[in-house]
């Protein structure tokens, strides 16, 4: 990661990058394409506590984003809005480097939440659990849920994204980390 200077970036209305309301519906889409994995955790912690099947899900939905950016310059959320994730100095595809060093705010809070995850597993009681609301309410007093180090990380992907709105080329916290923009992809015109 090396320092930027305002002088070796591009005129920002130059550029067509992409705004907090198309990252945040391409985020959502996502959320959805991943919506089995996160059945499939929530199935190995409460209907059929499985710490290895939970591990595994979780492995799974960890490497969706850093590699389909690093592959394709799009999650299917992105593609779906149009946008892509591009090295700021080429407009070109972004190295996977880059798209480890982009997906650090989500690996903070990832490790943190799997962290998490163990612990309650190997709980105390947390064998009688049978159902959602069982599994809340031991959630609600298990201590880590409160915990203020746990809150921040889980948080870590906020904050990075938040730095959107200070930013005049909409860059998050961690595409200036990794050196990306988010543009919009912008159709050829037919003649």
């Amino acid at each position: 990661m090396t320092s930027q200077a305002l002088q070796d970036l591009p005129d920002p209305t130059t550029v067509p990058t992409a705004g907090f309301l198309p990252r945040l519906a391409a985020a959502i889409v996502d959320f959805f394409v991943l919506s089995p994995l996160l059945y499939g955790i929530y199935y190995f912690m409460v209907e059929r506590p499985f710490l290895a099947g939970i591990v595994i899900m979780w492995l799974l939905q960890f490497v969706y984003k850093p590699l389909t950016e690093a592959y394709f310059g799009a999650t299917a959320g992105k593609a779906l809005m149009r946008l892509r994730v591009v090295n700021q100095g080429t407009n070109q595809n972004m190295s996977l480097n880059q798209s480890l060093i982009r997906y650090l705010p989500w690996a903070v809070s990832g490790f943190i939440t799997l962290f998490v995850y163990i612990r309650i597993f190997q709980s105390p009681g947390f064998s009688e659990v049978n159902d959602v609301w069982e599994y809340s309410d031991f959630l609600n007093s298990f201590p880590l849920t409160d915990n203020f180090l746990v809150s921040l990380g889980n948080n870590f992907p906020t904050f990075s994204a938040v730095w959107m709105f200070m930013d005049p080329w909409n860059r998050a916290l961690h595409d200036r980390w990794a050196q990306t923009f988010v543009i919009v992809v912008v159709p050829p015109v037919e003649e």
